[in-house]
């Protein structure tokens, strides 16, 4: 009796992932309702990347920066290096438009200024990395390209 509770929970948990993984399309708003609650519980909903239909480009921000010695630097947010890292990547890949990209990157700024005394310029560019056709890859081995969707310059008051 036990085993068969634990794998009809499992069966029904697989099920609930498949259906709310957009495989197949609901018109019920209950229970459109329900399985969004449960995947947002549970994980088990379209942010797997696995399970989506449509996965999305690599959504990144490149911060480019001035010190008082005029040494450019690069850094690169929204790769899950870290946890504030991996936290930057889901809202950048959840939400978006411009009025996003634009909070972001005044994010970003602030961020870098926060954490590196002495910062004058801070050039903010938000962008996609596209992966190239599988027949172009497989045929002369094309990178990924960065596609700049927004970008903002800040200087420290």
């Amino acid at each position: 009796m036990k085993y068969t509770l634990i794998k009809s929970f499992f069966a029904l948990h697989l099920l609930i992932v498949l259906l709310g993984s957009g495989l197949i399309k609901q018109h019920n708003k209950l229970a459109e309702a329900f399985l969004l609650r449960y995947a947002s519980y549970t994980g088990g909903g379209f942010g797997y990347s696995f399970f989506s239909p449509n996965v999305g480009n690599q959504t990144v921000v490149k911060a480019y920066t001035l010190d008082g010695k005029k040494h450019l630097r690069q850094d690169a947010y929204g790769i899950g290096k870290n946890l504030f890292d991996s936290r930057l990547s889901a809202v950048i890949h959840t939400f978006r438009n411009q009025k996003a990209y634009e909070l972001t990157s005044r994010m970003i700024a602030s961020h870098v200024f926060a954490n590196r005394p002495g910062t004058g310029v801070a050039f903010i560019s938000i962008g996609e990395y596209v992966p190239p056709l599988m027949k172009d890859y497989r045929l002369y081995q094309k990178t990924s390209i960065f596609r700049e969707v927004y970008n903002g310059t800040y200087k420290l008051q």
